[in-house]
């Protein structure tokens, strides 16, 4: 088999369903794992596309399922050693359609059955928990972008509650608004204030009156909406970026029609390209000044690697820019072994003074490097100004455009360092830094990498300064490629963390 036939075979082969639920320590195949990296990683993603007969329409209707990963615990032989556990996250939507033995909810990609009558007018769409998961003052989220987050206990995983804030997400707009969207949306990217500590986020509410809601999270508990910023059409944004003095917000023209939606259409089928349209990006003053816009060519991002204001107070944004929005295969064709191509995805560098007129064009430059997603960098240099990102990349001989590697990009030269893992199909790169260190390169990349030839996963950690293995540790079964996951140091785990 050769290796391109493999890599697609690794990459179908991963998104079947996981079936179980357990809890083990890992058996290390190769390296140790390092004394001083110790703490908890979580991730986050679809764990299966198909439910009670039905096969989901869409990838990112996959229902959540969350993993840690406690690295640094004693072992039975008295060594450092990683316990894994996995777990659904039981939303409403999920147990209710466990008990009823079939399909209850629409999703952004999915209809019940029924047909025309089925999905008339059905707004309340199942909130899936499934894309990324953050740690916050002692408070583990799974999050989703279209409804509210879900608390987990962060050492068992064990679903506690839909958590609304004490009720600042729930939708206290007209009463039409009220029942086709009860909760208000909370992005799966909050970022955190690196000097108070607090939480920003945004959700982008597509009801009626489409509008952007900036919200601020201190001390973990006390949400409040700093900002309600009125959309002329329901545009889509999946991520935003935050600096010391902005908040910033790529809109890009595509919009959801909602009519369709309304009528019984997917949200997703009824996605339609803004013909003539730009790309708006608003920089939006933490001081509470007035919004700035600008504009960029079309495009869409789903996730940005970093932004940062230069000694001219310039910001500077990069991120993964594709030439439109993107399709991907629906989950019955992809298990069935059909697999159109992934587009094509830039690491783009825009540049935005604020100083310039309303409206104004941004500079845009290509970073270079292999097609990318899932960027991170080094947490101490979020939101200011930075060297490598780590992400996942494609190599010029994968098929389909499939990503296979961890690269290493030198944002300043352009030069990369890539770690194929072919055939094996490896997950968003996490850095953690090595304790007390803050070069970009002295610490740790942590990806789980997917192995077909034993339909198993592995979680790997990789030296940051040449992406060789320090440490392979297998799972006990495979889970599929995911989503977002972020890393908890020890000193701020809970009680009990290494359990």
């Amino acid at each position: 088999m050769n290796t391109e036939h493999a890599i697609v075979k690794s990459y179908v082969a991963a998104h079947q369903p996981v079936t179980q639920e357990l809890q083990a320590v890992l058996s290390v195949s190769e390296g140790q794992v390092p004394a001083d990296l110790r703490g908890v990683l979580f991730r986050n993603g679809p764990g299966r596309f198909a439910s009670n007969g039905q096969t989901y329409g869409h990838l990112i209707d996959g229902d959540g399922m969350v993993v840690r990963f406690a690295i640094g615990s004693t072992g039975p032989d008295g060594q450092p050693c990683i316990r894994y556990r996995n777990s659904y996250v039981r939303t409403t939507e999920f147990v209710y359609e466990q008990r009823a033995g079939r399909l209850l909810y629409r999703n952004f990609g999915t209809n019940r059955s029924g047909g025309f009558f089925g999905n008339f007018f059905r707004t309340h769409l199942k909130n899936v928990a499934n894309t990324s998961v953050i740690y916050h003052h002692g408070r583990l989220f799974a999050l989703w972008e279209g409804g509210l987050p879900h608390l987990l206990d962060p050492v068992t995983l064990d679903t506690l509650e839909r958590y609304d804030f004490f009720g600042a997400l729930k939708n206290r707009g007209p009463l039409l608004e009220r029942v086709m969207m009860p909760e208000l949306p909370f992005s799966a990217h909050p970022k955190v204030d690196p000097q108070t500590g607090d939480l920003y986020n945004f959700g982008l509410y597509l009801g009626p009156n489409p509008k952007i809601l900036l919200y601020t999270i201190r001390s973990g508990v006390a949400l409040t909406v700093t900002r309600e910023i009125p959309l002329a059409a329901p545009q889509l944004a999946h991520d935003f970026l935050l600096t010391p003095n902005w908040q910033i917000l790529f809109l890009f023209p595509v919009s959801v029609r909602m009519l369709p939606t309304l009528m019984g259409k997917p949200p997703l089928g009824a996605v339609q390209e803004i013909e003539g349209g730009v790309t708006r990006i608003l920089l939006i003053p933490r001081d509470g000044g007035p919004v700035r816009e600008f504009q960029a060519s079309p495009c869409f991002v789903l996730h940005f690697v970093n932004a940062y204001e230069d000694e001219n107070g310039c910001v500077v944004v990069d991120g993964c820019r594709q030439e439109r929005f993107p399709d991907a295969p629906r989950p019955g064709e992809l298990l069935a072994g059909h697999i159109s191509d992934i587009p094509h995805v830039q690491l783009t560098r825009y540049r935005i003074d604020p100083k310039a007129e309303d409206g104004s064009e941004v500079t845009e430059s290509s970073l270079g490097g292999y097609s990318s997603e899932l960027p991170r960098v080094h947490p101490s240099r979020e939101g200011f100004p930075y060297r490598y990102a780590y992400t996942v990349s494609a190599t010029p001989f994968a098929p389909h455009g499939l990503f296979s590697a961890i690269a290493r990009i030198d944002v300043d030269t352009q030069q990369t360092l890539l770690r194929d893992f072919a055939p094996g199909i490896p997950g968003e790169p996490v850095m953690v830094p090595r304790p007390g260190s803050s070069d970009e390169t002295d610490g740790w990349i942590l990806t789980v990498v997917y192995h077909g030839s034993a339909h198993r996963s592995a979680l790997y950690i990789l030296d940051a300064r040449d992406l060789s293995t320090v440490c392979v540790a297998e799972l006990p079964h495979h889970i599929p490629p995911g989503f977002h996951g972020n890393w908890v140091s020890s000193p701020d785990c809970p009680p009990g963390w290494s359990s």
